[in-house]
């Protein structure tokens, strides 16, 4: 497994060659770091991310209860699992640490193995927990209609890959002409195209391969959703053919024969609108770099805008460096 994707561990310890075993132990499945002071650990906590953390009691510097009480409270370390090494047994310290946070305690003398099963499991139930808190935050920002996660996920989404090295293209998708339908056909009619488009691109990018791709919902008729660079085509494509396939099922006979809806402008004269359709538009992130969240979003409206000069449904994918152009 490379370093990269290893979990990263910090040992705090006095006396470092006392666990240099349990180091190389550890060095084995994880990405090892070290500290033999106070100081040195909360600069290491602070440059990097530390998934565990294993703390002398006796570490040089701060009082070892006290630093990890304070780090309970800082956000960045407030679920960082910390596990205490002791000296020797002592009831009264274990009590100390678990009352000031800590997630385990080992008193010496110790195996490796011991220490290595108990980092797992702490390992693992903070990944867990993690994504436990992942879920609640998308059940709470989901939109009602799709269940589809909603402007503050899509929002953390593309601040990730804004910071990441992803070759990933961000598209945005919405229905052309779809008030009219509304108007005519009502919000309920309306309602089961917008959960049939979602529908289709979630079904999309699973068939291309990239099932677990973020797709979220902005709101009504509005989509954004990620894909890999070396597969936007391939999905794009496939999205605009499932959509042409089933979209003419929420269509009478009539309107589907005549090609067009009829219906009322503000004005109340009528007027004629093409059935309802799909455009796309979307931004190669590993071929245009954006200073901001902000930036992917105007760049995404504004080429989802040529794809609607379009007729029908349509993409357009900016892959330069410069502004899209017609």
């Amino acid at each position: 497994m490379p370093t990269t994707d290893r979990q990263r561990i910090l040992i705090a310890d006095a006396n470092l060659m006392g666990v240099a075993s349990l180091i190389g132990t550890l060095k084995d499945r994880y990405h090892v770091v070290t500290a033999s002071s106070s100081d040195q650990l909360l600069t290491l906590i602070q440059q990097q991310s530390i998934d565990l953390l294993l703390l002398d009691t006796c570490l040089p510097g701060d009082d070892s209860f006290q630093l990890c009480h304070a780090l309970r409270q800082s956000e960045k370390t407030v679920h960082l699992p910390i596990i205490f090494i002791a000296p020797q047994a002592s009831a009264q310290q274990e009590e100390k640490a678990f009352e000031c946070g800590a997630s385990d305690y080992i008193a010496r003398p110790f195996t490796a193995p011991s220490v290595k099963a108990r980092v797992k499991n702490q390992l693992k139930l903070s990944t867990a927990l993690g994504e436990l808190k992942h879920l609640n935050t998308l059940a709470l920002d989901a939109n009602p209609n799709t269940g589809l996660p909603g402007n503050n996920s899509i929002h953390l989404e593309l601040e990730r890959l804004l910071h990441s090295q992803e070759a990933c293209c961000v598209i945005y998708a919405d229905l052309d002409h779809f008030k009219p339908y509304n108007d005519i056909y009502g919000f309920a009619r309306g309602d089961e195209m917008i959960i049939f488009t979602a529908n289709v691109i979630r079904v999309s990018l699973h068939s291309c391969g990239c099932g677990d791709a973020f797709v979220g919902h902005i709101g009504g008729d509005d989509f954004m959703f990620t894909v890999p660079s070396a597969v936007a085509d391939a999905v794009t494509n496939d999205i605009l053919r499932r959509i042409d396939l089933g979209i003419n099922e929420f269509f009478s006979a009539e309107d589907n024969e005549r090609g067009h809806l009829v219906a009322s402008n503000r004005e109340g004269v009528e007027q004629l609108y093409p059935l309802t359709s799909l455009s796309m538009g979307g931004v190669d992130l590993a071929k245009r770099e954006f200073k901001s969240v902000f930036d992917i979003i105007d760049a995404c409206t504004e080429t989802k805008k040529l794809a609607k000069q379009k007729q029908g449904s349509s993409i357009y994918i900016c892959q330069r460096h410069s502004s899209p152009q017609p």
